[in-house]
């Protein structure tokens, strides 16, 4: 199950919906099963208070994650976290790579579903196989959502 927050009701429920398609594609591509997770559309105020206070970096930023990996105590199933996004770090980078800010709320939704499932890019090596794999689900997802 995912689960869609729109803090300032900025989508229409069919944009809502589109993005949760995508995430459960993307659980699919990845293998995860029965799980739930979170995803919270946001701003930079909030993503620069919670990028401060779990990361000690004063600056808004384009998603973060947290990690849960619990059962959910209502339905049971594997809670696998949060993912927060800034729709206004999302609507720049959009238009900084000349692309629909749709395509890159998911990627965003796509870049926090790796994290959650444990993926990283700490290092090079990391970065490259993280980074590699979204653009696969990406690029397989775009296909699907069409």
């Amino acid at each position: 199950m995912v689960e869609l927050v729109d803090e300032f009701s900025l989508f229409s429920d069919s944009e809502k919906n589109y993005y949760s398609a995508a995430a459960h594609k993307a659980l699919d591509y990845l293998g995860v099963k029965n799980d739930s997770l979170t995803i919270v559309l946001s701003d930079d105020i909030n993503l620069q208070k919670l990028n401060n206070q779990f990361s000690g970096d004063n600056y808004p930023t384009d998603v973060l994650s947290f990690t849960a990996n619990e059962p959910d105590p209502i339905t049971a199933q594997n809670y696998l976290g949060d993912i927060i996004i800034s729709y206004e770090r999302a609507a720049i980078q959009a238009a900084n790579a000349d692309i629909p800010l749709s395509k890159e709320i998911i990627t965003l939704i796509i870049h926090g579903i790796l994290h959650l499932c444990g993926h990283d890019h700490a290092n090079k090596k990391d970065h490259q196989k993280m980074f590699a794999l979204q653009a696969t689900i990406i690029e397989n997802l775009t296909d699907e959502l069409r």
